[in-house]
C-alpha cells in the first residue's frame, strides 16, 4: 500500500506544496518573531498526524509559527505570538480542509487541481476548525491535569492515551470527506472502519510514526536553520506520500462494502 501511495503521489506532485509551502512560511514568520533559540538534544518523538503533514510536528523546541508554541526566548511580545498561533490555527484548518480532498480525489485517481482544493476547503473547513480545536483543548486540559498531578508519570500516561486514541480514531479527519458528514458522525464511523483495518493500515501506521521518530531524532539533535529547511521539503514529500498511503487504506475497508462490521 504504503508503494501504491507513493506512486500515486509521483502523479499528483503538486500535493506535496501545500504541507511544504505552508511549514515555510510558518518558518519564516517563527523565526522573524523569536529568532531560532534552542540547542541540539536527543529527543525521542512518537507522533502520529493525520491529513496535513507539518514538521512542526516532530520538533522538541518549535520555533515555527504553525505549532502550539514558539519560543519567546527571542525579542517577541507574547500577545503577538498567541494571534499567529490563531491565525495558522485557522490557515491549518482550511488548509487541512482542502488538503484530505485532494487525498480522496488522488486515492480515486482523478484530478487533484487548485479548484477542487479550493472547493474542499471552502466546504469543510469550519469543521476542521471544530476537530482541531478538540484535539487542542484534550490535549491542554487533560495533559495539563495529567502534568499537574503526576508530574513525568502523568506525561507519559498522557503520550500514551493520545496515541493509543490517535490510532483508534485514526480516520476521523478522512471520513469527514470521504462519507460528507460531520465531524460527530465522522468520529462515530471512523471507530467502525478502523474495526475493519487491513494489514495495510497497521503497516502504514507504525511507518508513519517511524518517519515522525527518525526526522525528529535528525532534526532536533542537528538544531540548525538550514537542517530544518531541509526537513521541511524532505519531510513535506515523504509524510505526503505516507498520508496519501493511509487514505488508501480507507479506501481500501470503504470497498469491503456490505462485508463492514458497523
Amino acid at each position: 500500500m504504503i508503494s501504491e501511495g507513493f506512486s500515486k503521489l509521483r502523479d499528483h506532485l503538486s500535493l506535496v506544496l501545500y504541507p511544504i509551502l505552508f511549514d515555510l512560511l510558518a518558518f519564516v514568520v517563527g523565526i522573524a518573531v523569536s529568532g531560532f533559540p534552542g540547542q541540539s538534544k536527543m529527543t525521542f518523538k512518537f507522533s502520529l498526524n493525520v491529513g496535513l503533514p507539518s514538521i512542526s510536528h516532530v520538533l522538541d523546541q518549535n520555533v515555527m509559527a504553525n505549532g502550539f508554541s514558539i519560543s519567546t526566548d527571542g525579542s517577541a511580545v507574547p500577545m503577538l505570538l498567541i494571534l499567529l498561533f490563531i491565525i495558522f490555527f485557522i490557515i491549518g484548518a482550511y488548509l487541512q480542509a482542502g488538503f484530505i480532498g485532494l487525498l480522496h480525489e488522488a486515492a480515486k485517481g482523478r484530478e487533484t487541481s487548485l479548484d477542487r482544493f479550493m472547493r474542499y476547503a471552502g466546504q469543510y473547513w469550519l469543521t476542521y476548525l471544530g476537530i482541531n480545536i478538540i484535539i487542542f483543548l484534550f490535549m491542554i486540559v487533560v495533559g495539563g491535569l495529567l502534568i499537574l498531578t503526576l508530574s513525568i508519570a502523568g506525561v507519559m500516561i498522557f503520550l500514551i492515551l493520545f496515541l493509543v486514541l490517535r490510532i483508534l480514531y485514526i480516520y476521523w479527519e478522512f471520513t469527514v470527506i470521504t462519507d460528507e458528514v460531520g465531524l460527530a458522525e465522522a468520529f462515530t464511523r471512523s471507530r467502525a472502519y478502523f474495526r475493519n483495518r487491513t494489514p495495510d493500515t497497521v503497516t502504514v501506521i507504525v511507518a508513519i510514526i517511524g518517519i515522525n521518530f527518525l526526522f525528529g531524532l535528525v532534526v532536533n539533535a542537528l538544531w540548525n536553520p538550514f537542517v530544518l529547511f531541509l526537513a521541511i521539503l524532505g519531510y513535506g514529500y515523504i509524510a505526503t506520500g505516507m498520508q496519501l498511503s493511509l487514505m488508501l487504506t480507507l479506501h481500501q475497508i470503504l470497498g469491503k462494502g456490505d462485508a463492514l462490521r458497523i
